[in-house]
């Protein structure tokens, strides 16, 4: 639920309805309703050709059925997958694109690194989606924005929706015609065959996130959904060292399986099966991978490795080292520009500082190694380059308990852009003492030319101890204003203490008295509460800033205030924009919970206060792994998923 609502708001609307003609309100809402369906409409549309354009652009999907209603048509393909289009002119503003001579998305006007049309026989995965939004660099007025991720999105410079732009829709005209379902684009025509009954859709189970994670040197399978007549042919292509089969299969068959054994050493690749009939083929495509117990064979055999959304692979990466039991006694130090396999524990004897870039990773996904970092040891942001990659930690557990002050920080006075900090599956332990401790921490200004784009703490466990001193995850000096560009990202982690009993202070983000942009989501808080002063967030919110899903739970004792969020008095909090919604707290400690601290910075609107809910949202707790299971009232909807 929303939090934007007043009994003054609804106040002001019954006045509305008394002081006005209530038939030219009506109209007003009508207008504003078909505003909006219009706007829905025009996204609606794009997207919907997008789709289209896609399946044209592929060549490997027939379509085996289709509809009529009206100006909308709905497309069976022969994967089983369902789109819809719908004829006519919805408005004119939108953005323009089109493809390149050389194959790649050009939106509005600009050329992008994504490709349109398959190349060397693969498909172009990216299909660019769209949404209609306000622009806050332009006075808030509505403009495209583009993903090419489906998560992350950026506005089009030439992109006003408001108004007249010129711009016709992506496709200008549809027609089925010849056996064909033609789609012109500008003078272009792209066709898609019409084959009644070609189907070819692969069901493999256990698929996650498209990818199918299979046991290397066992024999497995997976059934493809068909519709056979006399003379069609079946077809899987994979790599030789794959040995993948197609089952026997005639006339009249609704599916085929396919057979594979794969290699015993880490593999990665595409499965493609087709099922030609007469000159048309209809195809479908998984994939695979081989399960590896150790991400540095994985490496070493070329494979792909994702830190948040970053690949990590031997070609990109070339530089790197395996530390095993038999190396580890004579480490001492990670050096600058490498990447890092370590498969035993580590302590660690100095800081270190990152030039470029520094990748640690977790060898086993099965069991952590440590790196102990002590006193005084810890990463330094310290580079000349212009811009850098930065720091990323993958499955380790990072152990902190030994240091009184920040694990990492900005040195050094270079005006150096990192791009990322990321901690990804990681277990951070932060000091037992010390009023500086933090994760990151910039604790002079004497950076203020420096800065890190992107923030992410995903899918961690946080161990905090010691109640009497506060704890602080990311924090900012408020000198450094580089930071105002920067985007945090803190999503479905668990904070907790060391026992049940003990309630610790935290500011999960400080950047006192700046604007700030971040996405806290899906987070678990486990006896551990918003500083008593200030809050968990010690800024200023962007119109881009997210608080939602995450959920508290205090079984200590506590006396001081709870705020979520505190701003500069008297900043403002755009409330069209900021979505701080769905949040949910346990607590009978009897203390004041609030998502702003006071009216400093509060948007208007907003229902600030917060009433504690009784008991526990857990079916089971664990405070030395960091375990907590949430009841089905609240799991998959609230707070981190990690078991």
């Amino acid at each position: 639920m929303r939090y934007y609502k007043s009994f003054i708001l609804f106040s002001l609307l019954a006045l509305v309805f008394v002081a006005c003609d209530t038939d030219d309100l009506e109209k007003d809402i009508d207008a504003l309703k078909d505003r909006v369906a219009s706007v829905e409409a025009q996204v609606q549309r794009l997207n919907d050709e997008m789709n289209i354009l896609r399946v044209a652009l592929d060549g490997n999907k027939t379509i085996t059925n289709y509809s009529i209603n009206g100006d909308t048509y709905t497309l069976t393909l022969s994967n089983g997958e369902i789109l819809t289009l719908t004829q006519g002119e919805v408005g004119d503003n939108y953005p323009s694109i089109d493809i390149s001579e050389d194959g790649y998305w050009v939106i509005a006007g600009n050329k992008t690194e994504w490709r349109a049309k398959a190349k060397d026989g693969e498909d172009a995965t990216i299909t660019p989606q769209f949404k209609i939004d306000k622009n806050p660099d332009a006075d808030g007025k509505k403009y495209w924005w583009v993903s090419y991720d489906g998560s992350t999105w950026k506005v089009l410079e030439n992109g006003l929706a408001e108004g007249g732009n010129n711009n016709p829709p992506l496709i200008n005209k549809v027609e089925v015609k010849d056996g064909y379902f033609n789609v012109t684009i500008g003078e272009q025509v792209y066709q898609i065959p019409v084959v009644e009954g070609l189907e070819c859709a692969i069901n493999a189970e256990g698929l996650v996130d498209g990818l199918w994670t299979i046991a290397g040197g066992v024999e497995t399978s997976f059934t493809v959904k068909v519709n056979l007549v006399d003379g069609d042919l079946v077809r899987v292509n994979a790599p030789a060292d794959w040995n993948a089969k197609v089952s026997e299969y005639s006339a009249g068959a609704t599916d085929v399986t396919v057979t594979l054994t794969p290699p015993i050493t880490p593999s990665e690749c595409t499965i493609v099966v087709e099922v030609t009939r007469g000159v048309n083929t209809a195809s479908d495509q998984i994939k695979a991978k081989t399960i590896s117990d150790s991400y540095w064979a994985e490496y070493q055999a070329g494979l792909d490795i994702k830190i948040g959304d970053v690949v990590i692979n031997k070609f990109d990466y070339p530089d790197a080292e395996f530390i095993s039991k038999d190396n580890a006694s004579s480490f001492t130090t990670f050096t600058t520009d490498k990447v890092y396999f370590i498969d035993t524990d580590i302590s660690l004897t100095s800081k270190m500082a990152i030039q470029n870039y520094l990748i640690l990773i977790n060898n086993s996904p099965d069991k952590r190694a440590t790196v102990e970092m002590g006193a005084g040891k810890y990463f330094a942001f310290n580079s000349s380059n212009a811009t850098a990659i930065g720091l990323l930690c993958k499955g380790l557990t990072i152990d902190g308990t030994l240091n009184n002050n920040y694990l990492s920080t900005l040195e050094g006075k270079g005006n150096c852009q990192f791009d990322y900090f990321i901690m990804d599956d990681c277990i951070i332990k932060l000091g037992k003492e010390g009023n500086n401790r933090a994760l990151f921490s910039i604790s002079s200004s004497s950076n203020a030319y420096a800065s890190i784009k992107k923030f992410v703490l995903n899918s961690c466990r946080f161990s905090l101890t010691n109640e009497s001193i506060e704890t602080r995850v990311i924090n900012f000096h408020p000198v450094n204003n580089t930071f105002t560009n920067s985007n945090i990202q803190i999503t479905n982690n668990v904070f907790y203490a060391e026992d049940t009993s003990t309630t610790i202070d935290l500011k999960l983000l400080v950047y006192a008295n700046m604007n700030t942009t971040f996405f806290v989501e899906r987070n678990t808080f486990v006896n551990i509460v918003p500083n008593s002063t200030q809050g968990y967030i010690q800024g200023i919110p962007t119109d881009e800033s997210l608080l939602a899903k995450n959920i508290v739970w205090n079984g200590g004792v506590w006396t001081g205030a709870c705020n979520w969020i505190s701003s500069h008095k008297d900043a403002t909090t755009p409330s069209d924009k900021t979505k701080i919604e769905d949040n949910i707290v346990f607590d009978e400690s009897g203390v004041k919970w609030l998502f702003f601290r006071g009216s400093n910075g509060m948007p208007t609107d907003i229902v600030n206060a917060i009433t504690p809910l009784k008991g526990s949202p857990f079916v089971s707790t664990d405070f030395v792994t960091g375990t907590f299971i949430l009841s089905d009232v609240y799991k998959g909807k609230y707070g981190s998923d990690m078991e």
